[in-house]
């Protein structure tokens, strides 16, 4: 499959649109992100494209004009693999960051609600640095602990297990509460 086309204007873009049957989502998006450059709104899109409905605009529109063209040209010559549904759970995330999402679709097949996941920060394959503290903080406290580190906002949240309620009171003191002070 060739690369995605060079279109100059919102006229060419349309003329393309229309004079094909079998667009690809990336080629879709592509020209969705051309006309928005171009200054039409998502109603003036749908008109001139023949979309019927609003999200769809809206998704390719996300997607057209969040990715580079690398990423659009990748998407387009593997759309088996990588759909709008990847692309659009991953848009907002940095480039280098997509980039290497998207080329490891190419080697397996992963669904789209783990994308979803990883972008809102909830990613299985968590940074190693992170583990690492999760696995030395457990073996130090004698707990499981969990780590959710959110890499786009820089936050998380920490979890430790207790066992019984003298177990969680030694884990309030160990943290500096103690309950009789505010009770």
């Amino acid at each position: 499959m060739s690369n995605l086309p060079y279109l100059i204007d919102a006229e060419e873009a349309i003329e393309y649109y229309k004079g094909k049957s079998n667009l690809t989502d990336a080629e879709k998006a592509y020209i969705v992100a051309i006309l928005t450059k171009e200054g039409l709104s998502n109603k003036d899109i749908r008109r001139s494209l023949g979309i019927d409905k609003v999200y769809t605009v809206t998704h390719l529109k996300r997607v057209g004009t969040s990715l580079t063209d690398a990423e659009l040209n990748l998407w387009h010559k593997n759309p088996s693999r990588i759909t709008l549904g990847h692309t659009r759970a991953i848009a907002r995330l940095p480039a280098q960051k997509r980039e290497e999402l998207l080329r490891g679709l190419l080697t397996k097949r992963t669904p789209v609600h783990k994308f979803e996941s990883i972008a809102k920060g909830k990613e299985e394959d968590r940074d190693s640095d992170i583990k690492r503290h999760e696995r030395i903080m457990g073996e130090v406290l004698g707990r499981q602990v969990r780590i959710r580190f959110n890499p786009t906002k820089l936050s998380g949240s920490l979890t430790l297990d207790f066992f019984g309620l003298d177990d969680f009171e030694h884990i309030s003191r160990c943290l500096g509460f103690k309950a009789d002070d505010h009770l």
